[in-house]
C-alpha cells in the first residue's frame, strides 16, 4: 500500500462517525486528501427509526431499495460498545460470537459478523459509507444480529426491538498451529449456560470434534508439501456465524479455507441443534411431513434458480442442498462449491417459513 493510499484508509476510517450531537471526534485530514465516496446512490430516502417505541433523533436511509440504520444508533440506543483497530482500520461493534466487523478502506466497507465475511452470502449485507457515516442494512440485524422490525414504505418508518433469544452464551473456541509446513487458526462455537449440561456436552463435543478433524487434515496434508512446489506454508482457516440463536434452536454456519498451493474452495457448513435434546436438525423437523410444505419448497428454489441465472440441476443436486436458519427463515444452499466459491460468494436462497407454512403454523413449537 502506497503512502497516499495508507493516508486515505486512515482519515477515511477515522471520520466515518461524523455527524449528529453525539458522533465521534475525528482528527481533520489536510484539505488537498479526501476519503473517496464509497457509495454513489441513486436514490436515498431520509426514514424515521423507531427502537423499543421510542423515535430516534437519528434518521436511517432508504438507499436504492436498502433499508440503513447509522452504527451510531447501535452504538447510543441499542447500547453495544464500539471500537476501531488503528492496525487494520476496522470497526467492531458489539462483543462476543455476534461481534459485528466493519474493515474500511478506499475500496468499500468488508461486513463480517465474528470475522464471517457477510458478502460471501449476499452483497446485500455489505454497510456502507454516506457522506462520511457508516450504516448498516436492516436485513443484517435482522437475519442474523438479533434484532427485529417492521418497515412502513408509506411513512417511510422503520420500527426496531431485540429479538427474544436462548439463555444461552455463544464463546469462540480456537484451535491454532504454526510450523514451517503448516499455519492454522481455527475457529469453533462453544455456549455455555445451558441448564442441561448433558446437551451442552453433546453440542460442545461435535463442535470441537470437527474442528479437530479439519485439523488433523492440515496436519496430514501439510506433511506432504513439497517446498519447492509450494513455497509458502499450508494454511487451514475457520470462521464461524451464529445465524439463529431462538426459540430453542442454535443455527452456526461454518466457512473452512484452505491453501495448499492452488486455488481451494471454500467449504461451507451448516449445522443447527436442537437445545432440548442436542441433536442436530433436519428439514423434514422444521417443515412437517404431509403438510406439502417440502414440496412448495422445492418448486420456489427452482424457481428462484432460473431467475438468478443458475445452470445447476435442484434434482440432480438436492443432496448436496445445505441449509441453516436465520431471522429472515430457512436459508439454502449447495455445498459442492468451486474454487471461485470465496470471490464470486456462494450462491444462497432464502425462503420465509410463511412462504411454506400457514400464518398460524409454529416450525419452532417441538423445541421451545
Amino acid at each position: 500500500m502506497n503512502k497516499w493510499m495508507k493516508w486515505s484508509s486512515i482519515m477515511m476510517s477515522a471520520s466515518l462517525l461524523i455527524g449528529g450531537a453525539n458522533a465521534v471526534q475525528a482528527a481533520k485530514a489536510p484539505a488537498s486528501v479526501k476519503a473517496p465516496a464509497l457509495t454513489k446512490a441513486e436514490q436515498m430516502v431520509q426514514i424515521q427509526l423507531i427502537f423499543n417505541d421510542n423515535k430516534l433523533q437519528q434518521k436511517g436511509l432508504l438507499v436504492n431499495g436498502r433499508t440503513m440504520v447509522p452504527i451510531t444508533v447501535l452504538r447510543d440506543v441499542m447500547s453495544l460498545p464500539v471500537s476501531y483497530d488503528n492496525s487494520t482500520y476496522t470497526y467492531n461493534v458489539g462483543s462476543g460470537a455476534s461481534q459485528l466487523n466493519l474493515d474500511t478502506s478506499e475500496y468499500g466497507v468488508l461486513t463480517s459478523v465474528n470475522h464471517f465475511y457477510m458478502g460471501s452470502i449476499s452483497a446485500d449485507y455489505n454497510a456502507v459509507n454516506i457522506q462520511g457515516r457508516l450504516y448498516v442494512p436492516f436485513k443484517l440485524l435482522n437475519d442474523v444480529l438479533n434484532y427485529k422490525g417492521e418497515y412502513d414504505a408509506v411513512t417511510h418508518t422503520l420500527k426496531l426491538e431485540e429479538r427474544d433469544t436462548n439463555a444461552i452464551q455463544v464463546m469462540n473456541g480456537t484451535l491454532s498451529l504454526k510450523t514451517k509446513d503448516l499455519e492454522t487458526m481455527i475457529q469453533y462455537p462453544q455456549i455455555t449456560g445451558l441448564a442441561d449440561t448433558q446437551v451442552l456436552q453433546q453440542i460442545n463435543e461435535e463442535f470441537k470434534r470437527k474442528a479437530d478433524a479439519f485439523a488433523a487434515e492440515g496436519s496430514e496434508m501439510s506433511s506432504h508439501r513439497d517446498p519447492e512446489l509450494v513455497p509458502f506454508p499450508y494454511s487451514y482457516n475457520t470462521n464461524y456465524m451464529v445465524t439463529y440463536n431462538q426459540n430453542g434452536i442454535l443455527s452456526v454456519l461454518t466457512d473452512q479455507s484452505t491453501y495448499t498451493g492452488g486455488e481451494d474452495p471454500v467449504q461451507r457448513e451448516a449445522m443447527t441443534f436442537s437445545l432440548k435434546d442436542g441433536r442436530p436438525l433436519s428439514l423434514s423437523d422444521l417443515l412437517p411431513q404431509g403438510s406439502g410444505a417440502e414440496e412448495k419448497l422445492y418448486q420456489i428454489l427452482a424457481q428462484r434458480m432460473k431467475k438468478d441465472g443458475s445452470t445447476m440441476s435442484l434434482e440432480n443436486n438436492r443432496s448436496s442442498l445445505q441449509f441453516y436458519v436465520s431471522g429472515a427463515g430457512l436459508n439454502f444452499y449447495f455445498g459442492n462449491t468451486g474454487p471461485e466459491s470465496f470471490a464470486k460468494g456462494i450462491r444462497t436462497y432464502t425462503v420465509g417459513f410463511r412462504e411454506l407454512l400457514p400464518a398460524d403454523a409454529d416450525p419452532f413449537a417441538a423445541f421451545k
